[in-house]
């Protein structure tokens, strides 16, 4: 009995002296990591494990690895010292780490470094960190509007282009614009479109085909649009976004010679030009300009006159003064105006002038009927005279 208490006794100092001669045995691993799955675009805590399997370990320290995709976020320190570990113990430091937002779903390892006691050699950790987005993202990343913009009574073609900016697949893709107002309606298909699939990062286009009231009033109308749809993992989402479309017409008008006032070819006289507005979009600052010319002569004091607001289906008149260089002159002629969006135009116009005299349109003084009513006047005297003596 005494000899086998001895043999253990021996086996201890041993098993101790061993051990001494060892050291301190420092493993270090990731103990958890939250939340999990990490998310792209937001900071997760990483907990590192170091387990001392030897003798006391006086110092130990571990640092975090910047490597895509992870990062530290601002004020966060990359070495944390664990200070002194105890035979058998286990000690236990956080990171807070950062998930860059472009990075794909999957397992990237994240890297560390440690050591401990008076060595200065860091020992490697690399661990599988799983990102996944929580959350599916569908956005309408751009339309087109063809032709733009578009005009009233007329169709035009709205295509819209989805992307899945999340990182996890949708579907069963509803797609929606909003027409309440009654101003456009859709052809060949309804007001609501399916798309089955989109992979993370994909895009697809939707297209409807729409057609306006000829009363549709020239403006920016906003279409809302409504997205409805699902994840991989059956989650529903529903979303509004808003499209502009824009309404508008080329300015259409008119200019004639509504008349003249002329005493001869060579004197001057008075041109009166009417400017009809024969579009459906109402202008605006018109203003009618009157340019130098050989067959004319300005006489205004100004060579324009400012018109204002012209709207659809109306007209204006303005009046120049000219002296006529030529039997039938033509003026040149300037309109400046602006459209509902305050786009400028300038167009210019050349107008044949026909001078009429007012004696050619027959209003020239004549002495026949006054001759005739001085004869009368005077036959009246001399029959009273007459017809006095009879008597």
């Amino acid at each position: 009995m005494k000899k086998v208490f001895i043999m253990m006794i021996i086996a201890l100092i041993l098993a101790t002296s061993t051990q001494a001669i060892r050291g301190a045995e420092i493993k270090a691993s990731i103990l958890r990591y939250e939340p999990a799955p990490a998310e792209q675009g937001n900071t997760f805590d990483v907990w590192v494990q170091l387990s001392n399997s030897g003798t006391k370990a006086e110092r130990a320290a571990v640092k975090f690895v910047p490597e895509y995709p992870f990062s530290l976020p601002a004020g966060q320190k990359q070495e944390t010292d664990a200070d002194t570990i105890a035979a058998t113990e286990n000690k236990v430091v956080k990171f807070t780490i950062f998930a860059d937002s472009n990075a794909p779903n999957g397992d990237k390892n994240i890297k560390f470094l440690y050591k401990y006691g008076t060595s200065n050699q860091w020992i490697n950790l690399e661990s599988p960190i799983t990102l996944e987005t929580q959350n599916a993202i569908l956005v309408v990343d751009d339309y087109a509007v063809t032709p733009s913009p578009a005009v009233p009574g007329q169709t035009a073609n709205i295509e819209l282009k989805l992307r899945n900016a999340g990182r996890i697949a949708i579907k069963n893709i509803d797609v929606g614009i909003d027409l309440e107002d009654g101003k456009f309606s859709t052809i060949g298909s309804g007001t609501k479109k399916r798309l089955n699939y989109i992979s993370a990062g994909e895009t697809e286009t939707v297209s409807f085909q729409l057609a306006s009231d000829t009363s549709t009033q020239v403006k920016v109308y906003t279409i809302p649009v409504t997205l409805s749809y699902q994840d991989e993992r059956n989650k529903k989402y529903s979303d509004t976004a808003k499209i502009s479309l824009v309404v508008n017409a080329l300015p259409e008008l008119s200019l004639t010679v509504d008349s003249t006032k002329f005493e001869s070819r060579k004197k001057p006289g008075t041109v009166t030009i009417k400017t009809v507005n024969k579009g459906i979009v109402n202008l605006k600052y018109v203003t009618i300009k009157l340019l130098t010319g050989a067959d004319y002569e300005i006489l205004n004091p100004s060579d324009e006159v400012y018109i204002g607001n012209l709207d659809s289906d109306d007209f204006e008149t303005a009046n120049f003064l000219i002296k006529p260089l030529a039997d039938n002159p033509k003026l040149n002629i300037q309109l400046d105006f602006k459209d509902p969006y305050n786009v400028d135009f300038k167009q210019k116009y050349s107008l044949q002038v026909r001078i009429i005299t007012e004696s050619e349109l027959g209003k020239n003084t004549s002495f026949i009927p006054i001759t005739i009513i001085l004869l009368i006047i005077a036959g009246g005297i001399i029959y009273q005279k007459f017809y006095r003596k009879k008597r």
